[in-house]
């Protein structure tokens, strides 16, 4: 390999490392998100709670079912950050030894635009949660669909099965040569 390419991958390596940081401190923040999510679920007192997507309510103010939708809505809100998240610090660590073009990490792509089309399946959830727990309710004229989410997460897992075809393909080649 030549010097400046060795160079430019211990730079990858290197920033890949220190991303990889981050992403650990931010599954320390979801995983406390979701301690505090659940308490206030289960102690059902608490303040405005703005949930994402513009719903608004108070946890008081639910009825014990209505808790327990919405509860489960933030924690399937927060699983499917912390499962994004996950699949990104997994890609960074192939990276970070190296392993940038392989087919795991095509499987860690691949992971990530399935979380993407969660997300996006998310989003829809508490657009709709008005409609099925009493006092949930929709800021007027806010509330998206999620329908983009979904497609870049569809085009995300069909780029990462051209990059697996594409490692095979690879790994292929180097055992004839």
């Amino acid at each position: 390999m030549r010097a400046e390419n060795e160079a430019r991958q211990r730079k990858v390596e290197r920033i890949s490392g220190g991303l990889r940081m981050v992403c650990k401190v931010v599954l320390a923040f979801w995983g406390v998100v979701a301690a505090l999510m659940l308490w206030t679920f289960l102690v059902g007192r608490g303040p405005e709670f703005t949930g994402y997507n513009h719903v608004s309510f108070y946890t008081g103010e639910l009825t014990v079912g209505g808790r327990l939708i919405v509860g489960g809505l933030c924690l399937a809100t927060v699983g499917v950050a912390i499962k994004a998240v996950w699949h990104l610090h997994q890609l960074l660590g192939d990276c970070s030894r190296g392993e940038i073009f392989t087919q795991d990490a095509a499987r860690q792509i691949r992971q990530w635009g399935i979380a993407c089309m969660l997300w996006g399946g998310v989003k829809f959830a508490w657009v709709m949660l008005p409609r099925v727990a009493s006092g949930v309710h929709l800021q007027r004229g806010q509330g998206e669909f999620g329908v983009g989410l979904m497609v870049n997460g569809l085009i995300i897992v069909a780029i990462s099965w051209f990059m697996e075809m594409a490692a095979e393909m690879r790994e292929e080649q180097e055992l004839i040569v």
